[in-house]
C-alpha cells in the first residue's frame, strides 16, 4: 500500500457548519507527521503463503511473520471475504500483532472493501494510535458504502483529533460532499486548499471538478480542472462528465478532443461518456470514429462500452448496426436489454407501415421474455420501455401480462412504470382500465396527471378531463403546455366554446403560457365541428405565427363538408403554397378541386405530388388474433374465403336497414393503388369493413375488435362501424392515421368526426 501524500505548513483551518452535525472546527498551528513503511510490508502475495494454506494455518494455530499479513488481508479483499478477513484478524489479536498500526490500518480498509464499516469502526477505535493513513482509510471506506455524511462526520472528528489532513484527505472529503451534495462545506475545503496552495494537486482538484459539477456549477468546475497541475486520465475524465451532466455536450467534445491531443489515452469511463454526449448530440460520425479508437485501445469486449455504442446507433436510427453488436455480444446486462428494447420501439416510431412496426414491436416482446428467461430483473426501464411498446402495437394482451409483472415485481408504485401504464390503456382503447391504473398510483407527477387528462379527451369523455384538471390545480401541480392542449381538447369535443376560450385566457393569464400551435389547433377543431367556420378563420388570422399544413387542412375538411367553397378555395390556395408532404391533404385538394371542375388546379395538385414523390394511398388494414397477424386489402377478394365476403354483405345489409345509416365515401379518389394496369371493380369495399367482417367471425363473442388501418377512416366506414357496434353488441376499437375510434353501441369516442378528414 502506497504511502499519501503530506504536506506541511501553519495556520488554522475553519470548517463552518453546513448542517447541525457540522461543528466549527478550529486547526492549530502544527506540522504533519510524515509517514514511512517498511520494506517488509510491501510484499506481494506471490511472495506470501498461499491463502486456502495460510487460512489453514490459522486454524491449527501456527505462527505467520507479520510481513505476510498484508499480503493475506489483500487476497481478502480481492475475495470480498469477510469470513478470511476474521480469520486473520482473530489471529492478529492472539499473536500480538494488533500494536501494528499499519496492519490494523490495513484491516480497517479490508472490512470496509468487504461492506462491514461497524467492523471497520470497532478496528479504527482500538488502533493503539491514530495517524492520517488511518483517518483516511475510515473516510474512504464510508464514502465507498455509501454513508458520506459519516464521513464528513469522521473528518470533522480527525481536525478535533489534531491530525493534519492530506491532499488526499481532501479529496475523499470533497467526494463525500458531493455524494451528499453538501455545497457549502465543499466550499469550506476548497477555500482551504487555496489558502495551503495545494487546490492544483491532482487529486484535490479532480474531485473538485467533481463536487462543482454535481451542483450544476460548470463553470467553477472548469475553473477547478484548468487549476490542476498535472492532469492525468481521471482529472479529463471527470471536465468531460461535467460537461455532459451539465448540458453542454460540445463543450465535453472539445475537451475529449484536447485530451487526446495532449496523448493522454482515454480510459472506458472516459470513453462511456464521450459516447453518451454523442447520443445527446445525435453526432453519428463523431461517435463511430470513437468506436474505431475503443476497438484500437482494446476496449470493444468492454460491455458497458459496446452498450453505450449500440445505444449510439439506435439514437441515430442505424439500427442494423445496433442488431450486430446486440446479436454478437456474448455476455449481456440488464442496460443491454433495455437498450435494444427502447431501440425497437424508436424503430416502430420510424417503420414505413404500421405492419413493418408490429414486427419491430414483436423483436421486442422477444427480447423482453429472453430478458425474464436470463436471470436478469427488470427494472423500471425495462417495464416502461416494454408498454410504450404495447402502446404503440395495439397489444393489450401483452400490456396485461406485463402489468401482472410490475404488481408482483412491485414496480407498479414507480411513477415512470404507472404513466406508461396508463398510455397503453389508453392507446389500446381501454380508458377505463387506464382510469383505474391511474387512481391507483401512490404518487403521481405532472406528466401523469397529463396523461390521464389527454386519454379522457381523445376518448370523448370531457367532464372527467375537466374534473380532473381541476383536481390537478388543487393538489397544487402547475399544469404545462402539454396539460393546457388535453384541456382544450376536451373542450373541442363536446363543443364547449365559452370554456375552452375560457381556459385559453387563464393559460395566458394566470400561468404565463404562450400559445403555441397545438393549442390553436383544438380552437380551430371546435370551431371546425360546430360548423363556425368564420370563426375558425378568425383564429387563424390572430396567431402569432403562420398555421400549418395540419390547420388549414382543418379549415378545408370543414369547408367541404358545409359547402362554403368560396372560403374552401381561398384555403386550398394557402395549403398549395405550403407544398403539403402529406398524401392524404393532396386528395383532400384533390376532391374540393374535382367537385368545381377546376381541372386546371387538379393538374397543380397532380404536379406537386409527383414533385414531392406522393404515391396514392394504399388502403390496408390489420387485426391482430391469438398473436397472429391478419391483413386486409381491398383487392384481395380471394384471401380469406367466400365466406367472409358473404358475411360482409348481411353485414352491409343489415346496416342499410338502421333508420340514418349513410354509406357516404369522403375521398372520391380514395382508390388501391392499381397494379400491372389492372382496374379494380367499382364495388371493392375498404380494408377496415374486411378486417371487422372477419373479426366477427373469428373472435370470441364477448371480445372488442382492435384494427389498426394505415390510413384515415372515411365517413361511409365510420356509419358502417357505428351500426355493426349497435347491431352486434360489440365493442370496436379501430386506430387510423389521425385517431383512435372506439365504437360502442352506435356511439364513436371521436364524436362522429373521425370522417371529416
Amino acid at each position: 500500500m502506497a504511502s499519501f501524500p503530506t504536506f506541511a505548513s501553519t495556520g488554522t483551518l475553519k470548517l463552518e457548519p453546513d448542517s447541525t452535525k457540522h461543528s466549527t472546527v478550529s486547526l492549530l498551528t502544527r506540522k504533519s507527521p510524515s509517514i514511512s513503511y517498511p520494506k517488509s510490508q510491501t510484499s506481494t502475495p506471490s511472495e506470501s503463503l498461499n491463502f486456502q494454506e495460510s487460512l489453514s494455518v490459522i486454524t491449527d494455530g501456527s505462527k505467520i511473520e507479520t510481513s505476510c499479513y498484508v499480503p493475506l488481508l489483500q487476497e481478502c479483499i480481492e475475495r470480498t471475504s469477510f469470513s478470511g478477513a476474521q480469520n486473520f484478524h482473530s489471529h492478529i489479536i492472539k499473536t500480538g500483532t494488533h500494536q501494528d498500526v499499519f496492519v490494523m490500518t490495513f484491516l480497517v480498509n479490508v472490512y470496509a472493501k468487504c461492506g462491514s464499516m461497524e467492523n471497520a469502526q470497532k478496528v479504527f477505535n482500538k488502533l493503539p494510535r491514530r495517524n492520517v493513513v488511518a483517518w483516511t482509510t475510515l473516510m474512504t471506506g464510508y464514502v465507498h458504502n455509501d454513508q458520506s455524511d459519516v464521513a464528513i462526520s469522521v473528518f470533522q472528528e480527525m481536525l478535533e483529533f489534531g491530525s493534519f489532513p492530506t491532499n488526499y484527505t481532501l479529496g475523499i472529503a470533497l467526494n463525500a460532499c458531493s455524494a451528499i451534495n453538501s455545497v457549502e462545506l465543499g466550499k469550506q475545503i476548497h477555500g482551504y486548499s487555496i489558502k495551503y496552495h495545494i487546490d492544483h494537486d491532482t487529486s484535490v482538484g479532480n474531485s473538485l471538478c467533481s463536487l462543482y459539477s454535481k451542483c450544476a456549477n460548470l463553470d467553477s468546475a472548469i475553473k477547478a480542472f484548468l487549476k490542476i497541475g498535472e492532469k492525468n486520465v481521471v482529472s479529463w475524465t471527470a471536465v468531460i462528465c461535467a460537461c455532459g451532466d451539465n448540458s453542454k455536450a460540445l463543450k465535453g467534445l472539445r475537451f475529449f478532443t484536447e485530451m487526446l491531443a495532449g496523448n493522454v489515452e482515454p480510459n472506458e469511463f472516459t470513453l462511456t461518456s464521450v459516447l453518451s454526449m454523442c447520443c445527446t448530440m445525435l453526432s453519428l460520425s463523431f461517435g463511430v470514429q470513437v468506436h474505431c479508437l475503443s476497438i484500437k485501445l482494446g476496449y470493444e469486449p468492454n460491455l458497458r462500452i459496446r452498450n453505450s455504442i449500440m445505444y449510439l446507433y439506435l439514437r441515430c436510427g442505424r439500427f442494423g448496426e445496433a442488431l450486430r453488436l446486440f446479436n454478437g455480444m456474448e455476455d449481456m446486462s440488464l442496460v443491454t436489454m433495455n437498450s435494444i428494447i427502447a431501440g425497437y420501439g424508436e424503430m416502430m416510431e420510424l417503420a414505413k407501415d404500421d405492419l413493418s412496426a408490429y414486427c419491430n414491436g414483436t423483436e421486442a416482446l422477444n427480447v423482453f421474455s429472453k430478458l425474464n428467461n436470463s436471470g436478469f430483473k427488470p427494472d423500471i426501464y425495462s417495464f416502461s420501455s416494454i408498454l410504450t411498446v404495447c402502446s404503440r402495437m395495439f397489444a393489450l394482451e401483452q400490456g396485461e401480462q406485463v402489468h401482472a409483472q410490475t404488481l408482483k415485481t412491485g414496480h407498479l408504485s414507480d411513477m415512470i412504470v404507472g404513466t406508461a401504464l396508463v398510455n397503453m390503456y389508453n392507446k389500446c382503447g381501454s380508458i377505463e382500465r387506464a382510469s383505474k391504473a391511474f387512481r391507483e398510483m401512490s404518487a403521481r407527477t405532472l406528466i401523469s396527471w397529463t396523461s390521464m387528462i389527454a386519454a379522457f379527451a381523445q376518448n370523448g369523455q370531457t367532464q372527467q378531463a375537466l374534473q380532473l384538471f381541476e383536481d390537478m390545480r388543487l393538489m397544487g401541480v402547475r399544469p404545462n403546455q402539454v396539460t393546457f392542449v388535453g384541456v382544450l381538447s376536451a373542450c373541442a369535443h363536446a363543443g364547449m366554446v365559452n370554456e375552452a376560450l375560457g381556459y385559453f385566457e387563464t393559460m395566458q393569464k394566470d400561468f404565463k403560457i404562450k400559445p403555441v400551435m397545438d393549442h390553436y389547433s383544438c380552437l380551430i377543431d371546435m370551431f371546425v365541428r360546430l360548423g363556425l367556420l368564420n370563426e375558425a378563420f378568425v383564429v387563424i388570422k390572430k396567431m402569432d405565427f403562420p398555421p400549418n399544413e395540419y390547420i388549414w387542412s382543418l379549415l378545408l375538411a370543414g369547408c367541404k363538408r358545409d359547402g362554403n367553397t368560396e372560403l374552401g378555395f381561398y384555403v386550398a390556395e394557402k395549403l398549395l403554397e405550403l407544398k403539403p408532404k402529406n398524401t392524404e391533404t393532396c386528395l383532400l385538394l384533390l376532391n374540393m378541386y374535382k367537385s368545381a371542375d377546376r381541372w386546371e388546379d387538379i393538374s397543380k395538385v397532380q404536379e406537386l405530388m409527383k414533385e414531392k414523390r406522393l404515391k396514392k394511398l394504399m388502403d390496408w388494414s390489420w387485426i391482430s388474433i391469438h398473436d397472429k397477424v391478419y391483413s386486409f386489402k381491398p383487392d384481395e377478394r380471394q384471401a380469406y374465403g367466400a365466406e367472409m365476403y358473404d358475411y360482409l354483405d348481411q353485414l352491409l345489409d343489415k346496416a342499410k336497414s338502421l333508420v340514418g345509416y349513410q354509406s357516404l365515401e369522403s375521398f372520391e379518389l380514395l382508390e388501391v393503388e392499381e397494379e400491372e394496369g389492372k382496374t379494380l371493380p367499382s364495388n371493392v369495399q375498404h380494408s377496415e369493413k374486411l378486417a371487422v367482417a372477419f373479426g366477427l367471425l373469428n373472435m370470441p363473442n364477448a371480445a372488442p375488435i382492435r384494427i389498426i388501418k394505415n390510413i384515415s377512416m372515411c365517413r361511409g366506414c365510420h356509419n358502417f362501424m357505428k351500426a355493426i357496434s349497435s347491431l352486434n353488441a360489440r365493442e370496436i376499437i379501430i386506430r387510423d392515421s389521425k385517431r383512435l375510434h372506439k365504437f360502442v353501441n352506435g356511439q364513436c369516442s371521436c364524436g362522429d368526426y373521425g370522417g371529416l378528414l
